[in-house]
């Protein structure tokens, strides 16, 4: 049996989806040694892996991440925000991470490193220790390539050569100017590990340097590349199926109703990160407090209109079976939950990698995109009345959905990680 180390970022959207991965592993025997913030031990003991600690570097929970950027000089959200976050973020925490991973490294004598795209730390861990690697997705595929826009803008690919020279101007712009300074930490980082520097943009390099790169989505909801690296495998998405307890809330009968006689079900999500109610979910409750719907949302109880019910978790796999359309700000883990029940999405965010999810969810027909993250006021409110109006009016949507529901249903993306992990760990054995 093998020796399996997961380093994961300790934020909810890029732990969760391993905890099935790692529950998996246990299950066929191998040791594996999870990673992450003091947060998530009960959910990693729960799946029967060790958890290590995250000590010497930043133990940051993800419901505090917007306020601790603030009180640590973050601009406001925009494209100077966008540079902060990825400085301080991405690159700026590799350190106090790496100074945990050699002592886990040392001690737990791992065969093969399991990160998410996330966690630089992770790529240059498994440099600095020549161990194998393995990379999953929690985010669409973000790798550059000639056939789509730079990632993070939310544009599709390129319909033109002159769409092509636009995009690959913007990709030289994003690389050299936009994140020089963030180029420039990686490439120290990377220095001070003493590894050899590396060609490329880092954000590129931190995925294409893994042994194998599983790319946790299906071909209908990616772009497809003729440039894909030969690494890169779409083995479907990992579902958190049965990881979590459900003690259904008082009103669970009335979702049962509403499916049982029709009445359109609404889930209105925001995730775990860019979470302020007031930005989507709220606006959200009012644009739909005259329709025939009942909308189930994921927050806190409140006095909301009489149509809402409301309660701060509820696992997916047990309600989306009875929902009709679901209304996010555009998780990427959320949204393939969705589709993978066949339900059209409405998306409106675009902070992280929201707007890429949103492009997708255009492009692949199972659902629309708003072109904002912030639906206060009255003309944006109403947008969401309407897409929610033309998501259950206009068939196709569903039926687009249901589409890829039966893509989703053939691939079984736990099962085929688990193959490719131990594999490659097997090579280092």
């Amino acid at each position: 049996m093998s020796r399996i180390l997961f380093t994961l970022t300790p934020v909810t959207g890029h732990v969760r989806p391993a905890l099935p991965l790692a529950r998996a592993l246990v299950a066929e025997g191998h040791e594996v040694v999870v990673y992450t913030g003091t947060k998530f031990a009960d959910a990693v003991l729960a799946t029967g892996a060790k958890h290590a600690p995250i000590v010497q570097g930043r133990d940051l929970d993800d419901a505090e991440f917007d306020t601790w950027s603030v009180e640590h000089g973050a601009p406001a959200p925009g494209i100077k925000r966008l540079q902060w976050d990825v400085l301080h973020h991405f690159v700026g925490t590799v350190p106090g991470f790496l100074a945990d991973l050699d002592g886990i490294v040392a001690a737990e004598r791992p065969d093969v490193l399991v990160m998410d795209n996330g966690f630089v730390a992770g790529a240059i861990a498994a440099a600095r220790h020549e161990l194998p690697s393995v990379l999953f997705s929690v985010s669409p595929l973000a790798i550059s390539s000639k056939d789509t826009a730079p990632f993070g803008l939310g544009l599709q690919p390129p319909r033109t050569g002159l769409d092509g020279l636009r995009y690959a101007a913007l990709g030289w712009f994003i690389q050299k100017v936009l994140f020089r300074e963030a180029q420039r930490a990686a490439e120290r980082v990377v220095a001070d590990a003493g590894l050899p520097a590396r060609d490329g943009f880092f954000l590129d390099w931190v995925q294409t340097s893994a042994t194998r790169v599983l790319h946790t989505s299906v071909p209908s909801f990616e772009y497809p590349r003729s440039d894909l690296p030969e690494n890169v495998e779409l083995v479907g998405p990992f579902l958190p199926a049965g990881v979590d307890r459900f003690r259904p809330p008082a009103w669970w009968d009335d979702v049962l109703d509403a499916h049982a006689t029709g009445r359109p079900v609404v889930l209105a999500t925001q995730g775990t990160v860019a979470t302020d109610p007031e930005r989507l979910l709220w606006p959200a409750f009012d644009a739909l407090a005259d329709e025939d719907v009942l909308v189930v949302a994921t927050t806190e109880p409140g006095d909301y209109p009489a149509n809402v019910r409301a309660t701060p978790f509820v696992p997916f796999d047990r309600l989306l079976p009875m929902v009709d359309v679901m209304i996010t700000n555009g998780g990427f883990g959320g949204v393939q939950q969705a589709l993978a029940s066949g339900v059209p999405v409405l998306v409106a965010g675009r902070s992280e990698d929201k707007a890429e999810v949103g492009a997708r969810v255009a492009w692949s027909g199972v659902g629309l995109a708003l072109p904002t993250d912030k639906v206060t006021d009255a003309t944006t409110s109403e947008a969401v009345r309407h897409g929610v109006r033309r998501l259950l009016d206009n068939p196709s949507f569903a039926r687009r959905a249901g589409e890829l529901a039966a893509e989703y249903a053939e691939h079984d993306g736990v099962g085929r990680a688990v193959s490719v992990i131990t594999e490659v760990a097997g090579r280092s054995e």
